[in-house]
């Protein structure tokens, strides 16, 4: 997936948007992905469609694992992109709305907290109020860490 196109991943910040999902870029290639969790994520296949990896721990191999995965996802009519022993990775179609709350599910992603204005009043009430962005303003690496003293 190529990064030059900003249009290009418009669809995975849609998805995300619409299922208050967190968006992170991939270290490897700077693609933006919805981690999930033990190795799964969801990234923008292509146009018209979302990808879900699933991927095995190498220390933990579980089998069972893809295959119960990837029957629940086949019967729901996603369309299998790689079929490995302990891995795999499939694609659906993010407007059908099954088919995306089972690769949320699977994927083990979790969607943003929401706020109801009851209890965004009671915090204010106490005193409660956002945080800063955190900022290394006033940092240099020229300083020396913490010294400790010698006793005794």
């Amino acid at each position: 997936m190529s990064t030059d196109d900003p249009d290009r991943e418009e669809m995975i910040h849609t998805f995300a948007e619409q299922n208050r999902l967190h968006i992170s870029l991939d270290v490897d290639d700077k693609t933006a992905v919805i981690r999930g969790r033990d190795g799964c994520h969801l990234y923008e296949y292509s146009d018209s469609e979302i990808g879900l990896m699933v991927l095995s721990d190498a220390e933990e191999a579980r089998p069972r694992r893809w295959a119960g995965i990837r029957k629940k996802c086949l019967a729901a009519r996603m369309t299998l992109r790689q079929n490995g022993d302990e891995e795999g990775a499939l694609s659906f179609d993010p407007k059908n709305r099954e088919q995306a709350r089972l690769a949320i599910k699977v994927a083990g992603a979790r969607p943003k907290r929401r706020l109801s204005p009851e209890h965004r009043a009671k915090l204010i009430a106490v005193g409660f109020q956002k945080r800063p962005c955190p900022s290394l303003k006033g940092v240099s690496s020229d300083k020396k860490p913490l010294e400790t003293e010698k006793v005794g």
